[in-house]
Formats: C-alpha cells, structure tokens, sequence
C-alpha cells in the first residue's frame, strides 16, 4: 500500500508522552545524586520536570498528518527526544544491572564458593561496607555508565529546551491564538468533518437480515419489558439503547440507516439521526438534537435553555434518536448532560440506537442512562455467500456476470478473502471491475489485499480516527503487532509476555500492580476497542486468542513505519530507516549472509524476532550473531532457528535483555545466560541438549518471571529464590538433584504451577511445606503422580496439597488413593472453573459437584472403577439436580468403562462428548428448580457419542428433549456397534451444521424417522456404515443448499453418485472425500459441479473397472504418443484445486479426465505406473503447482515435458526405486523430494558440477535419498557440508 509520508509521526513522540519521562527524571537524578551530588543537579532536575507540561502541550496537538507540512524540525525534534530518553533509559537500566550483579555474586559465592573464597568474599564484603569506601567503589567500577547518564540527562534538557520554539507551531495546528496558554485550552486532535444522515446511501444492502430483524423487533417492544432491573424496579424513565458495535467499515452506519427506512418504524418512531463522530460535548450535542427535531438551529449555545427546549419538544412524541460514530468512552459528565433532559420525558417506547467502534462506549451510555448493558450487537463479517453478493454487485455493476464465468469463479475466492469487511468489499470489487481479466485478477487473488494500493485511501482514513483516540501506552503496544504476519494469532500469555519482554509495558504504567495484569488490561481494552478480535475463549484444550483483523494489521503497519517493521524480502531493507526498534525476520532462508549483517545499522533494535523454524546455513548463523551481539538495547530476542543452540554465548554482553527464546541451546553457554540478571523470559523449544551442573547458576536470575524448566526446558535447578516467576511448569519431585516440594513455598506470586513425581513426596508434612493454600494469585493448578511400584502409604498427601479457594482451574493426574481429597469432598474450592480428573485409577466415585457454582468444564478420563457420580445421601429425595454445577458447560468423559449412567445434565449445557464409555443409555437434560424449560433458550451446541459399545438405543435420552435441539450445531454418533434404535429429531436441529454418523451397522430407523428431513443447515455431512440411515441421508442430499463438505465412506449401498440435477443444487458444495465405498461405479453428474476445492476418492475399485481401459495404458503415460491430441477435450466444466487419488487410472474417468485447472495431484497408489499421466499433466501445466505420488515402485523416468509444468512448485515421490535419473526440472520448482530413489541417482546428484545436480541446483529445497539441499549446502545425518 503506499503510505503517507508523514505517517511516523503518529509515534515518534507519544512514545515517550506520558509522565513516564517524569518518572524516568527522578530515577536518573537518585543514581546521579549517589556519585555527584550538587545544587546544579537539583537546578537541572526541577528545570526538566517544569518543562514536562509544555512537551505534553506539543505532543496533544499535533495532527500526526499536518506535522511535516508544518515543519520538518519538528519531526527531527520528536525523534531527537525519544532517542535521548531511551538512552538515559538504557544507562539507568545498566546501573540497576549491576546492583542485581553484585548481589548474585555474593550468593554464588556463600553457595558454592570454596571455603577459602567465603573467608576471601566476607573480607572484602566487610571493608565495603563503609559508606566512604562502598561511594569510591561504585565511581570507580561504574562511573563511566554515570557519566553517559549525565550526558543523557544533559541532551534531555537541550530537547526540553527546544521545545518553546514549537508552541507558536503547535498554537497554529490547533487554531488558537499564540497568546493563549497551552493549559487553558484542551486541543481536538481530530477534525469532525464526516457527516451521515438517516437516508440509506449505499447502493446496495446486503446481510445483516438477523441484526436488522433484532433491532426492528426492539424497538417494537414495550419499554417496560426491556427496563426490569434484576431486583423487578422498573425505570420506565430512563430510555432503553442499543449498540452496534464494529469495524470502521463493516456497515454499522449502512445497518442504521437501513432500519430507518423501514415503514413499521417511520409509522411508530420519529427518526433523529445525530452524527456525533470525534468532536462529544452535551452542549453540541443537545443543540443538534434540537435542529433535526425542529429543523432550525438554535439561537443558544447555552446548555441550559437548551435542555430545556429539548424537554419541552421530547415530551410528547415517541422517537427513535440515532447517535451514529461516537467515540467518548470517558466523559461521563458530558453523558450526564446529555441524557439529563431524556431521563425526564416519561415518553413510552421512545428508544436510543448508538453506533460505535468501542464497546466501552456503549457500555459507558448505557451505565450514564441506567438501563441493561446487554442490548449490544457485535458487527462481524458478512457471511460468505452475503459478501459475494456484494463483491458480484461492485466487480459486474456494469456487466453481466453470466459472461465472466471464469472470473466470477476466482471472485468468489477473492471475496473469501476480504472477510466480510463491505467497506473493502466494495473498494476491491469497483478496483477490479476496471481489470477483468483473469490474469489479474488471479494475480490479485494471490496478492492479497496487501500489495493493493486502492484501499489506502478510503479505509485507511477511517481506520485511523480509531487509532488517534486511543491512550499512548495502547498505541505502542497495538503498533508493535503489526511485526507478526497477517492472520497472526496471539495467544493470551504469549503476547502479554511479549509486550514485558520488549519494555513496552513500564514499571510506571504497573506501579500499582503487576506487568501481567497491566499488560492484560491493556490487550482488554484493546479488544473492547475493537483492534482486537478475541478468537477463542480459554478452555480445557486451549488457551485464550486473539486475532488481529487485515485491516487492523494494515493501519498498524500504516502508523508505525520507522519504528517497527516485519521483512520478508532483503528488497526491503533499502527502505527502512534506521529508526527500527521492533524488527520481526520472515523467510530467512532467502537472505544471504551478507543481507543479514545490514540488519546491524539498526542501532536502536529493542526487540528481534526469527519467525521461521528452520535450519540455516552457518554462514547466516554467523552474521545472525554479529546482529544480536551489535545490538546493544535488545530487550527482547526470540529466534526459531533450528541451529543457532550456541547463541547464548553472545548475550553476557546484552545487559538490558527481558526475553530469550531459543529453539535449541548448548550447555557451555548456561554461563552466559545465568548473567543476565534482568531476563524475565528464558524459554526454549527442545531443551538441553546434555544436562550440565551450570544450570544452577540460572536460580540467581531474581527477576525471572517465566523459565522452561525441567526435562523439556532447561533441567532442574534451584527455584526457592526465584520469587518473581508467574508459572512453574515440570517441576519434578525427587530425581537426580533431589528437588523438595517445600521448594514451591517461597513463591508466593505464582499464577501456574504444575508438579510432577508427586510420588516421591513421603508424607503429608511435606506436603504442607508446599504452601499452596497460602497462593492467593494461583489460578491454575496441575498435580501428578507418575506409575509407583511402591504402594501409596500416606493417602493424607493430596489432602495437604490444598490450594487457596481462589484457585480457577484444577487437574489432579496418576493418583491411586482410594479417595477424592476431602477439600473436593466438602467442595471448598467453590471458584473453581475447570476440573480435570485424569487416570486417578482407584476412586469409585465422585461426590456430587452441584455447588460448584463457577464450574464451566468437567472431564473425567480414564477413571477405571467409577461407578456413579454422587452417593444416594448427595441426592435430594425427588431429585438428581444437584449432582452437576448447574453452571456446567462442557463435559468430557473418557474411559470410563464401569460408568452405565451419568447424572442428568444441566441446562447450562454447550458441549457433551462421550469417549469409549460403556454407558448403557445416555443422560437427560434437568431443569432448574421451577423454571420452566420453554424460559430458557438452548445453549447445546455439540454432542459427540464415540466408542459405546452397551449403547443400544437413544430413546429417553437428551437427543429426544426436541426443546433442548434448537441450537445443536454438531452431532456425531460414532463406533456405537450395538446401536440400534435412534429416532433423532432433525426437524427441530435448524442451525445443525456438522452431522457425523458412522459405525452403526446395526442402526435401523423407523418409517417415521426416514421421511424425517436432513436440516437445511447443514455443511458437513459423514455417513459410513450406518445401517438403515444411509439411505435417508444420501436420499436428502438435493435438499443441502448450504453443504460445503461430504464424506461418504464403506457405503456399500452407495453405486452412483448423485445425478447432475442433485450436483446442480449442491452450489456449496467445495469438499469431497469418497473412501471405501465397494459399489460405487459412476460419479454420476459430479461434472456439473462448477469448483472443488478439495475431492479424494481412494478403495472404489470398481470405479477402475469403469474407465474400462487397461493399466497398461497408464503405463505408456497416458495416450502420450507421437499423434497430436487435444489437450482440453469438450464436456465438464469443473473446476477443482486438489485432487486425490489412490489409482491413476481414474484419470481416464470422466469428468477427472476433461480437468485444466487443478492445482494439485496426489496419486496415493502409483505402484503399477512407470510413467507420469503426462497428457493429463500437461493438460493442466499453467495451473498445477504441487505433484505428490507415493508407492512409485515401477516408476522408471519422468517425462521431458515435465519442464513444461511453469507453475510447478513441489514434487513429491516416495517409493521411487527405479528411478536412475531426471529431466531438466521447471524454474518454477521450490520442492523436491525424491525418497527410496536408485542409489546411481543418489551418487549422481550429490556430485557437484554432474548433470544430475545441475538439473537440481536452481530448487531451493530437495531432498534425494538420504541427501538433503538447501541453496547450494548439502545435508546428511545431521552434518552440514558446504559446497564449493
């Protein structure tokens, strides 16, 4: 995209605009006033402090997108005074570097020191002591960092200087006079100048038909329903509102206006459409409320006849006021005086409709007005079939699109990629109707919306008001996202730990409490923002995510250009100014040695991160090195490279370093390492590779907060002083240096702990040492036992290893007590939300956890002797209801083959999955006291039943309660053998989406059940041996509209495929997996089909009886002979990307035979092929990027028109025994791999300079035999050897 010029200046200066500098200056001058204490430093210090506001004064002001048409030095100037602040930062930061340096010797010396070295060290200790020798000491070892921090100090107090020159400039920008103090006038950094208004102004409205039938049916509701408060007070004073919430650019302004041009709510409601935008203040306001209502403007610009006028003209009509883009999400006064006057109309049904990007703000109107926060609509993405509707209405406005076919085709991939965004929908679509041609826009599919140059004007502009609103410390730590690739996706923790690692999270910002919890409060924000999108929930399987979205990506790149940059291509390094701080390296293989070391001009790099997990030639890991060792303000270095273990060596000279993540390290750099007194992160991907007794020097890094530890990290090694880590993971009981579980007591401010060989605990006292009821801050808890042949003599452990009740998440594995811990028994950890229990082998039972208020996920996995879950005294006498937290949603039990029967469920329920359980019926659903079911909307959306061989039938289960099916989304009934009776209520399941049945060959439905239809809803469908069923569901497939996968597998009732008819109203359909399925003899009118994605048909053998030519054909390639044939034959027009095959003959079967455009070919069983399907290859030569055969036994050469496949990108050849040598391979190849291949190929081709290897030298990455190439090094068994 181009990018304005003037762009940096978003950052340059807010990086450093907070009363951090405030809090930098007081830091510096206490270590100044250590060694050179004067009444000048006094003068210099409160000189700087008073100059703190006017620096502010210039940073609020400026319109990052004036600034450079203004006035070149200022820019300079920003840059000049964040330079000096970071250098004053790193100096300081050195200082609290030694201070944590001296205090690790003295304990590596009272530790481990000889006994001649402590009588040495406390010598030494003694004479220091005095104040006179320890100040002469410290200017003598660290007088050189005091002095740089001087200077610093000096250069901050000339930019602070400099600052008075600007505030004429800063008056300009902001249109006040120069005479007028900076004080007196708070500056609007962003102008007003974007109007809306109630008529609809799109072209055309596509989707949101279930937002817009909410909305309508809100406001057609009586407000007394929609203003009960919990406790039943009704505030039929106070004006309901609802909140639309979005993107810039998903159409919440489009959606408001649609609703206002509906009659039923012009007849009910008088529309007063406000645009509010940057620029709320309730004067403003209230005066633009009044002008729409009368249609004149007010003679006042007072607040108080205007309130009043407003009262006087509400009072007796019933309205709808839309407040379209607004952005305050702080004034609270300004709220109250705007919705003062409304809150005394008394006016029934009159309703608010409020349009903004940031949830905080609807949650601030509707906190100010009084009513629910819970009318509050989330815009995502169009749905896919509603954004191609809008893409096709832009790209063909003009046209018809029954002309372009083709094109249409590849722009319903495009339209996939614009994710429902209408704004970029509409850009992308008018941009590419003035190219349609397929060249282009193929091009554009595979480019992206990053490299196009028409969005940035239209979406960039929006995107960025969002930006400009939001607090300095949020914009820093939002830029410094834009370094990972597009579609990125943050787990939680690791981006908290990422903003720590790189300082951009300051100990000012978390004065008052932890770096964790300021860096989570900021991602929060963030999200409630809308520049986040939080993609996954926490659970039991993952942890919780958040996405950036393209265009969020995209505006971080736009503001943050000179500060962080993510480079994929050494083109780029040309056009990134040395201003970098946060760099992130993707595709380092394609930098040479030399590009790498260009990285080094970087002077200021705070953090690097190697994206790629690979192997590097030593060359690039040398000059990685020479970076790392150059780049003397790294905080952060995280690098995925396969071979860089002997990085650590580099790093004892990198004072400032918080983060260290390496794929592998050696042990002879642990030294190094353990000198980094200031590292919070220490992490690796695969451990040690030999255990060395250095690694104890690691429990003097005081300040660690997060370590690999134990087997797969960094070994065992003393943790009791590592009193500022937040997790603690693997930490083994025992083993060889002997850890004690009384370790653990010490660390009081863990969030994570997991402790394993919990075997080698020997009785309970130790156990109590552990302290883990005295941890407050744990959330998560993992206790396990590892197999004994000892026989458990204390069974009082587990009972000692209480937590604290604040403990969130529990998993309790490998015990064989006979007995759940009493503080389960007498439910006392009441806040607990996830409860795993796992291979605790001897327990019979579990009590009843219905007061377990708080609980959302309960798995029982492998839990061999349980028999029920609650003893009969747990139950009430006319009631299971108890026995599960009735706030349960998720249940997961596993292995559990002595279980018949699981308590009844709550309605709470969203998930149940039923893993080889030998349940002989399935639950039921409860209800809640006296709440009747019809009160409460179905939360189940996923059932799952595998592997219950007792099961045999489902009558009086949950799938017959058809009230509880509305919003069932998954079913999969699988490995029920026994299975035979099912009467499932399809009718009911409208938003099923995924249906799986499969190994129930007994399964017989009644005559009732068949003529029961599939849902239309449907998008997966498997069917595989499920009796009677089969036929049902293949007999439903014409009516699956919406179906975008099948799988049909070991359907023996199955001969052809559907009929072109059925083919024709499957449009969806984009996923084909056909395996096993004996009878199957004809695809039927699989070729009216327009596009697959994906098709696999393997194990139809007399689907090859079909084709009805011999395999001795495929032998010959094909019909490859010396007549000239037509490559593309007549008849089907399918389309499909990635084929799968196990028989290549099925390349002779229509409508397979007659494909050109396919991207990829993978033959699965070429064992009887000795030649490559050259003709139907060459058919497809401008689209075929990856060819993947396997079994290629008889396969003696390839073809020399393999050359000719210019879009080939990968071959893959497994099996190639008799292959002895290779055609001239196309340029466009990036893959080889040819295993099991002739040893007389292998023998050539490592051969520098043969004909075999100069048919290879061009591929980057190959792979023969044992051999592997990468550029021009060649692998084996481990060992690099370069070329020459």
């Amino acid at each position: 995209m181009d990018i304005p010029v003037s762009a940096p200046l978003a950052f340059a200066g807010k990086y450093v605009a907070t009363p951090a500098i405030s809090f930098l200056v007081s830091k510096a001058f206490s270590y100044i006033n250590e060694y050179f204490k004067s009444e000048d430093m006094d003068e210099l210090k409160n000189r700087l402090l008073l100059a703190m506001p006017h620096i502010q004064a210039v940073f609020d002001v400026v319109k990052p997108e004036l600034v450079r048409e203004q006035s070149s030095a200022l820019e300079a100037w920003l840059w000049q005074l964040r330079d000096v602040v970071e250098a004053a930062e790193d100096a300081i930061d050195e200082l609290e570097y030694y201070e944590l340096e001296a205090k690790a010797k003295d304990r590596k010396v009272s530790e481990w020191g000889s006994p001649f070295d402590k009588m040495n060290h406390k010598l030494v200790r003694s004479v220091q002591i005095g104040p006179v020798f320890n100040k002469t000491h410290k200017k003598s070892t660290h007088g050189d960092t005091v002095k740089r921090l001087m200077k610093f100090v000096h250069e901050l107090d000339k930019a602070a200087a400099g600052v008075v020159s600007f505030l004429t400039l800063t008056d300009h920008l902001s249109g006040r006079s120069s005479s007028t103090s900076s004080q007196q006038q708070v500056p609007k950094l962003v102008k007003n100048d974007r109007q809306t208004g109630s008529t609809l102004s799109a072209t055309k409205f596509v989707g949101r038909e279930k937002e817009k039938e909410k909305i309508i049916g809100w406001l057609m509701n009586t407000p007394v329903q929609l203003a009960e408060t919990e406790t039943g007070v009704t505030m039929i004073n106070n004006i309901p509102i609802i909140s639309v919430v979005g993107h810039g650019g998903m159409g919440k302004t489009t959606l408001a206006q649609s609703i206002c041009e509906q009659d039923e709510v012009r007849k009910h409601l008088k529309i007063i459409w406000i645009t509010v935008s940057a620029s709320f203040d309730a004067t403003s306001v209230t005066s633009k409320i009044l002008e729409c209502v009368t249609g004149a403007k007010p003679n006042t610009d007072n607040l108080e006849p205007l309130q009043q006028y407003l009262k006087e003209k509400l009072k007796s009509i019933k309205f709808l006021l839309v407040l379209d883009d607004v952005w305050e999400d702080k004034k609270r006064d300004e709220w109250e005086k705007l919705f003062a006057p409304m809150r005394k109309l008394n006016t029934a049904g009159s309703k608010i409709l409020l349009t903004t990007r940031m949830q905080s703000v609807a949650y601030m109107a509707a906190i100010v007005m009084g009513v629910k926060m819970d009318q509050c609509l989330t815009l995502k993405g169009l749905e896919e079939d509603e954004n191609l509707e809008l893409f096709i209405h832009h790209a063909f406005s003009r046209l018809n699109a029954g002309d372009h076919v083709y094109a249409k085709l590849i722009g319903e991939r495009i339209s996939k990629k614009l994710r429902g965004c209408p704004l970029v929908t509409k850009v992308v679509g008018e941009h590419l109707q003035d190219n349609i041609s397929l060249e282009y826009w193929s091009r554009f599919l595979h480019q992206g919306l990053e490299h196009f140059k028409g969005a940035e004007e239209d979406i960039m502009k929006v995107l960025r008001l969002s930006y400009y609103h939001l607090p300095t410390e949020l914009q820093i730590c939002f830029r410094y996202c834009c370094i990972f690739p597009r579609d990125y996706e943050f787990e939680k923790k690791e981006l908290v730990q990422l903003w720590i690692g790189s300082g951009l999270i300051s100990e000012f910002a978390s004065d008052t409490q932890t770096l964790e919890v300021t860096a989570e409060l900021f991602l929060s924000q963030l999200t409630r923002k809308s520049f986040f999108d939080l993609k996954s929930k926490s659970s039991a399987l993952k942890q919780e995510s958040y996405v950036m979205h393209d265009l969020m990506h995209e505006l971080a790149k736009n503001v943050s250009i000179g500060e962080c940059a993510k480079i994929d291509d050494p083109v780029q390094l040309k056009d990134e100014k040395d201003t970098l701080r946060h760099l992130c390296i993707v595709n380092i293989h394609s930098f040479s040695a030399d590009e790498i070391k260009r990285f080094s001009h970087f002077k200021n790099l705070r953090t690097i991160i190697i994206y790629n997990e690979c192997e590097v030639g030593n060359d690039v890991v040398c000059a990685v090195e020479m970076v790392v060792e150059s780049s003397k303000s790294l905080r952060l270095f995280h690098s995925e490279l396969r071979n860089t273990f002997s990085f650590a060596d580099k790093f004892a000279s990198l004072k400032h370093l918080r983060y260290i993540y390496l794929h592998q390290i050696s042990p002879d750099t642990i030294c190094g390492v353990a000198k980094l007194y200031h590292l919070m992160v220490l992490r690796c991907g695969m451990g040690l590779e030999t255990e060395t007794y250095e690694v104890r020097y690691l429990g003097n890094l005081e300040r660690l907060r997060y370590v690999s530890y134990g087997v797969h990290g960094f070994g065992c090694f003393g943790i009791s002083r590592l009193t500022s880590l937040q997790e603690l993971h693997d930490y083994q009981v025992g083993g060889r240096i002997c850890n004690e579980i009384s370790a653990i007591g010490s660390l009081r401010d863990l969030r994570e702990l997991g402790v394993q060989g919990l075997e080698n605990v020997r009785n309970y006292e130790e156990a109590k040492n552990a302290k883990l009821k005295e941890k407050q801050h744990l959330d998560e808890l993992y206790l396990e036992w590892s197999k004994s042949e000892q026989i458990m003599t204390d069974g009082l452990i587990l009972d000692h290893l209480e937590p604290h009740a604040n403990i969130k998440v529990l998993q309790i594995q490998g015990y064989e007590g006979p007995r759940v811990p009493f503080w389960i028994e007498n439910r006392s950890v009441k806040n607990l939300v996830s409860l795993r229990l796992i291979s605790c082998i001897n327990w019979e039972y579990l009590p009843s956890l219905g007061e377990l208020e708080l609980l959302k996920l309960l798995m029982l996995d492998h839990l061999p002797k349980l028999r029920q879950i609650g003893r009969p005294s747990d139950m009430s006498s006319n009631s299971m209801e108890l026995l599960l937290p009735q706030s349960l949603d998720t249940l997961v039990v596993i292995e559990c083959r002595k279980l018949r029967e699981l308590p009844i469920l709550p309605p709470s329920l969203v998930s149940l999955q039923i893993r080889h359980v030998w349940l002989t019926k399935l639950p039921m659903i409860g209800k809640i006291s006296s709440e009747s079911i019809e009160s409460k909307s179905s939360k189940l959306t996923e059932i799952i039943i595998t592997g219950c061989p007792c099961l045999t039938s489902l009558e009086g289960s949950l799938l017959e309660q058809k009230l509880y099916m509305g919003a069932l989304r998954v079913l999969k009934v699988d490995d029920c053998i026994q299975l035979e009776s099912a009467s499932i209520p399809f009718e009911e399941m409208k938003e099923l989406k995924e249906l799986k049945v499969k190994t129930c060959p007994k399964l017989r439905t009644t005559r009732d059940a068949r003529d029961k239809l599939v849902p239309l809803s449907l998008r997966e469908l498997t069917i595989a041996q499920c009796g009677d069923l089969e036929l049902s569901l293949l007999g439903s497939l014409q009516l699956l509209t919406n179906l975008s996968r099948l799988e049909l597998e070991n359907c023996s009732s199955l001969v052809s495929l559907p009929s072109m008819d059925v083919f024709k109203s499957l449009g969806s359909l984009r996923i084909i997996y056909i395996d096993g399925c004996e009878n199957l003899s004809s695809l039927g009118g699989l070729g009216s089909l327009p596009f697959l994605i994906w098709l696999s048909i393997v194990g139809c053998s007399k689907l090859t009886e079909a084709v009805g030519t011999s395999l001795t054909r495929v032998a010959s390639g094909f019909g490859s002979g010396g007549e000239e044939e037509q490559l593309v034959e007549t008849g089907s027009s399918l389309q499909i990307c990635s084929l799968k095959i196990d028989l290549p003959s099925l390349l002779l079967l229509e409508p397979l035979k007659s494909l050109c455009h396919t991207e990829y070919l993978d033959i699965s069983n070429g064992s009887e092929m000795e030649s490559l399907p050259e003709r139907w290859l060459l058919q497809n030569r401008t689209s075929l990027q990856g060819l993947d055969i396997t079994k290629a036994d008889s396969l003696r050469s390839l073809p020399p028109s393999m050359q000719d496949l210019c879009s080939l990108k990968e071959l893959w050849l497994f099996g190639a025994g008799q292959l002895r040598s290779l055609p001239y391979l196309p340029s466009s190849l990036k893959k080889l791999n040819i295993t099991g291949c002739h040893p007389e190929l292998e023998k050539e081709i490592i051969t520098h300079g043969s004909p075999e290897w100069n048919k290879i030298s061009h591929i980057p990455y190959a792979t023969i035999g044992d051999w592997y190439f990468v550029m021009d090094k060649k692998f084996r068994e481990g060992a690099l050897i370069t070329s020459n």
